[in-house]
């Protein structure tokens, strides 16, 4: 069961990529802070009973960590939608999935954990086809370095959001948890928006439709049933499962938007993702 809804939790979040393209009028920061805020909302009327039969357990400790994740689910949506408006669905999905790499490089950097040979060698393999992608004549949407830097940092700060929903999930809910990660990055991205004087209006019915479905398909369906699967499954099975999502976004990407797969992209991507499996793989038989 907690496999069948990691599996409908790659499927939604695959959609995410295709929604945010067809929201091409708006800017990256409005189409990450509507899909907070509605998903936000919507969640509210079931979720906020939730909280408050759940306060005695929510800790300051666990106040601060909650907040910090909402932070890095901020920047990570502010991110990563922003490098779709440079470079292809396939690229920025393939990249913003090493995650797993972060999550071992921010293990060794503040828990003193041990990178190990296969490890060492994923992250390799990664940076390998990370320049393998980069090779070759400059193709349409595939050619912006400012693309691949915004993946990789949509990257880094997803890695720091499963490691801390890691550590509250266990003794928290999903709902609460994913509640009130959500609503603190809402609160973020709101912010950023308004300080940088950015229009909430004025947008295509099609683009304000893409907002709604990014807040019910991706974020509430897929990114709540990887949070729900993180206190009954390991983190990095999660993670290991999530590699799914490259493959399904690019061959949506392919079929709903007719956009091409190119050969450096398909030869590098699989590099990357073997790196980013090798990675994951040995942090499990190390747990």
């Amino acid at each position: 069961m907690h496999y069948l809804i990691i599996a409908v939790g790659i499927i939604a979040a695959s959609f995410a990529a295709i929604f945010i393209r067809l929201a091409a009028d708006a800017p990256a920061l409005i189409i990450a802070a509507y899909r907070l805020v509605i998903a936000t909302l919507l969640m509210s009327p079931f979720a906020l009973p939730r909280v408050h039969r759940q306060r005695q357990f929510y800790t300051a400790s666990a106040l601060k960590w909650n907040v910090l994740s909402g932070i890095c689910l901020a920047l990570h949506f502010a991110t990563w939608i922003a490098s779709l408006k440079y470079t292809s669905v396939a690229r920025s999905v393939i990249l913003v999935s090493t995650n797993p790499l972060f999550v071992s490089l921010l293990g060794w950097m503040f828990l003193k954990e041990k990178l190990t040979l296969p490890i060492l060698s994923g992250m390799a393999l990664s940076i390998a086809g990370t320049f393998v992608m980069s090779t070759g004549a400059r193709l349409p949407m595939e050619s912006g370095l400012t693309g691949d830097v915004l993946a990789l940092a949509g990257a880094f700060f997803a890695a720091a959001y499963f490691l801390i929903g890691r550590h509250l999930r266990q003794s928290i809910t999903a709902t609460v948890y994913s509640y009130i990660t959500y609503g603190f990055a809402a609160v973020v991205l709101v912010g950023i928006a308004f300080a940088t004087n950015l229009s909430w209006t004025g947008y295509s019915t099609t683009t304000y439709l893409m907002f709604l479905l990014l807040a019910v398909v991706p974020q509430i369906i897929g990114h709540t049933s990887f949070n729900y699967a993180l206190r009954y499954v390991p983190a990095v099975i999660v993670a290991i499962a999530i590699l799914g999502e490259p493959i399904v976004a690019s061959a949506l990407a392919r079929i709903l938007l007719d956009e091409p797969i190119y050969p450096q992209t398909l030869y590098g991507g699989a590099i990357i993702l073997i790196g980013v499996f090798l990675t994951v793989y040995s942090q499990e038989k190390r747990s």
